[in-house]
């Protein structure tokens, strides 16, 4: 998480390609949060979305983060598979602060999530 993180503010890189870091960051917090609560998503396509879902549960983010984070999740793939330059520094911005917030050095305690909810998101227990 810190890494990406670091190059999400190299200023001397593409916002496409600092935006994707940022990402991924924040993908990398959502995991260990949904770990750290005992679950994974499984591997087959959605799972990155699932995870994010998972966040209301693990670190009790808002709805409008989940939704944020769900239409960024879009505009990465776009920006990756599709188009180059259609990150903004606006987006750029409000990606990191994402990032920053849910990494756990910036005191967001994990919550043990229920399980009967993290089941209901259709994870799988992280054996």
């Amino acid at each position: 998480m810190k890494r990406s993180l670091n190059d999400a503010k190299v200023t001397a890189i593409s916002a496409d390609l600092r935006f994707t870091a940022a990402f991924n960051a924040a993908l990398a917090a959502a995991t260990t949060a949904l770990r750290a609560s005992g679950y994974r998503a499984p591997s087959q396509p959605g799972h990155h979305l699932r995870t994010i879902d998972s966040l209301e549960h693990t670190i009790k983010a808002t709805s409008k983060t989940i939704q944020r984070l769900k239409s960024f999740s879009t505009k990465r793939n776009k920006s990756v598979y599709d188009v180059a330059g259609v990150v903004s520094e606006q987006d750029l911005a409000e990606m990191i602060k994402i990032a920053t917030d849910a990494e756990p050095s910036h005191g967001v305690a994990y919550a043990i999530a229920s399980r009967v909810v993290l089941q209901g998101l259709k994870l799988i227990p992280f054996t």
